[in-house]
This record gives structure tokens, sequence and C-alpha cells, in this order.
């Protein structure tokens, strides 16, 4: 989280300096050390949070306007560009997962004709104690959490190497240490190891995971470093869209209640709001009279909903981006301006 955080703090700089800026002149606004600074400007380019139209100037990339996307599509087209670098640097096929309703759930993954997924044999909400995304989730959970799950998932042995003892379970996962990385060694399949790491998304326990075949387990120590690194990046996309807030805690302490998003306020630039405007049917011209705090506006052409921030000191409203809500039928909010505000 760290790095992620550092990451956030140089994309600040760059926005502010939509011309572009010179690597000297980044390091001192963003406070980081030349050596720190080198290597997330090449995340950051990589990524495309960032471009260098010249030797030693860096601009804002195109990643920021993708993520900018109504509906959520931005971050989750992001997250899976992020996927298949991450599945390209470790050679393996790559998954992002959560803890979500009291089940693991994978989003994302990204995998190849080289990089074969694992064979879903045994659903993977009912081998959380096998699988290393499972366990990497578990870690996450308080005492209570683990002990709820099991009592719902009985685990089942799965393979001669399959952990099915809870005791023994919890006093494996407690020994692991705050965001290392967590090791299917043939207990889901016996044909495939996998690792984990932990994403901490200050809503809920999420993890970035990788499986190998066993034949390349001697890849697992590399590939989970590399995996390691490519946390970071997954990291900075959910700061920048306020799913992790920028004061987080790097471990979830209360997971949000299902089904319901948790608006953070983040900053955005001039530019982001010039291009989100774009996206408006019904121009963004002046908040509404009722709006005095914090509000959402829909925009019923995209069934979406936006979370604006509060200025006290002008009428312009200032976009928190891009907290979109997108759970509205299409309609729902219908008015002759198009816009509603839903409550202050």
């Amino acid at each position: 989280m760290t790095q992620a955080r550092r990451a956030l703090a140089v994309v600040r700089v760059l926005e502010r300096h939509p011309l572009g800026v010179r690597a000297a002149q980044l390091a001192r606004e963003s406070g980081l050390a030349e050596g720190e600074l080198r290597p997330l400007l090449a995340m950051l380019c990589e990524e495309e949070y960032a471009v260098r139209p010249a030797l030693g100037v860096y601009g804002r990339g195109p990643a920021l306007d993708r993520l900018a996307a109504p509906g959520g599509h931005g971050l989750a087209g992001q997250l899976q560009r992020t996927l298949a670098l991450a599945r390209d640097s470790a050679g393996a096929a790559v998954y992002l997962g959560r803890y979500a309703d009291g089940e693991v759930r994978i989003t994302q993954m990204a995998d190849g004709p080289a990089t074969p997924p694992v064979r879903e044999w045994v659903d993977f909400r009912a081998a959380a104690h096998a699988s290393a995304v499972g366990k990497c989730l578990l870690t996450q959970l308080d005492n209570d959490g683990r002990a709820d799950h099991v009592a719902r998932h009985r685990p089942a042995r799965l393979t001669p190497r399959t952990i099915t003892d809870s005791r023994v379970l919890f006093s494996a996962l407690d020994a692991v240490a705050p965001g290392a990385p967590v090791f299917d060694l043939r207990e889901y399949s016996p044909g495939v190891v996998c690792s984990a790491v932990p994403i901490a998304t200050g809503i809920a326990a999420g993890s970035l995971a990788l499986s190998l075949p066993a034949s390349h387990a001697h890849r697992l120590g590399a590939a989970t470093e590399t995996l390691r690194r490519k946390a970071v990046p997954v990291l900075l996309a959910l700061l920048l869209t306020g799913a992790i807030p920028p004061d987080a805690p790097a471990v979830a302490e209360e997971a949000a209640p299902a089904g319901r998003p948790r608006p953070m306020p983040a900053p955005v630039t001039p530019e982001t709001l010039r291009h989100l405007r774009r996206l408006f049917p019904t121009p963004i011209t002046g908040g509404s009279a009722a709006a005095g705090g914090p509000h959402l506006v829909s925009d019923t052409a995209a069934a979406a909903a936006y979370l604006f921030d509060a200025v006290p000191d002008t009428d312009q409203p200032r976009l928190s981006l891009p907290l979109t809500f997108t759970s509205l039928p299409p309609g729902s909010l219908s008015t002759p301006t198009g816009l509603v505000v839903l409550g202050p």
C-alpha cells in the first residue's frame, strides 16, 4: 500500500501539469527521492497512467481517462489490462478475487494458451481452505469470520496435502505475516501450485493470485515476487477510483454491507471534469440549491449516478470521480432535464 500511495502522489503531480513536467520537478512536488521515483515512473508508463512525450518529461496518460468512464467499466477495463501485464510478466494465469457476501469470488482473471487457468473441479467457494486465493482472503478475516466460513463450508480433503482440521488451518493462517504471500502447494489440485497476495480495499478482503502447472513449481517463487509488484498498480487503480480511501489502513477493518458501495471523496482535476462533462447528455453547469453537501446526480442515459462533493466557497460542483453507482434501472430516475439530485 505504501508504494501505491507513492504512485498516487506522482499521478496527482502529473494531473497538475497537463503539458508535462520534468522528472526533477516531479520528484520535488511528490516528495520522493530519485531512487524511489524511477521505478514508479517505469510502472506508471507501463500501465499508461503516465506518458513520456520527451526525454526526461512526463505527462498524464490515457489510463486516467479510461478510469473516468461511467458505470464502473473504466475500472474493470484498467484492472483487466493490469492483469494481462501481470500474466505476461509472471508467465502464469492471474486472478483477482474478493470476499463478498460470505463467499470467495473470482472477479477477473487473465489467462492464455501458454498460461492455462486452474480447472475449477471443486467450486472455489467451497475450497477456501485449500486454494491460495481462498486462504489469502481468510487471513484477512477475524476469528469469527473464519469460523463462520468453515461452519458453512466444511474443509474437505481434495488432495493428500489438503488441511482439513480447522484448528490447524487457522494456526497456519495466523502464521502468515501481514502482506506476505499465501501458497497452495497442490492442496486444491494435485497438478497445480498457486500463490496469492492480499489486496486490502478498505471495504472488503481482496487478493491477487496466480497459478502454475505443478511441473513449473520451480518458477513459483520468482512468479510470486512479480505478482507482489503487480499488486501496486491494482491498488493504485482502486485508490484513484475511490474504492480505497487515500488514508485507509493497509488491512480492511470492517466490510461494507453487502451490495452497498461506500462512496469516498477523491480529488479530481479540471481536465478530468471537462472529460466527464462530455459524458453527460445534460451539461453540468452548476449545483442544485437542494444539494448543500455531498450528493448524487443521476445520468439516466447511462443508468448511472455520480457522486459530487460539496464545495462551500463556490457554486460550481466538484465531481468526486469515478464513484459511479450502476444499480439503477434505466428510466427509474427520469426527469425533463435528465439530472436528478438524489440527496444531500
